[in-house]
């Protein structure tokens, strides 16, 4: 039993790293690629879509 909950506990440090990374890359790419009157909103929408990704991971992980 705590064998698999060290592996989901491991599944969702993985989750969570790797949407945080990708956060990171898609932030990065909109401040080099786009143009400064679209920055912002970009941001936004980047940030909202981490969140509901972060949302769905969640769901998925307590249904484990």
């Amino acid at each position: 039993m705590e064998s698999n909950l060290v592996k989901k506990n491991w599944l969702e440090i993985g989750l969570s790293s790797g949407l945080v990374f990708l956060m990171i890359v898609l932030i990065l790419g909109a401040q080099i690629a786009l143009p400064a009157e679209l920055r912002s909103s970009s941001f936004a929408l980047i940030v909202l879509l981490f969140m509901v990704a972060m949302g769905f991971v969640g769901l998925k992980l307590v249904d484990m």
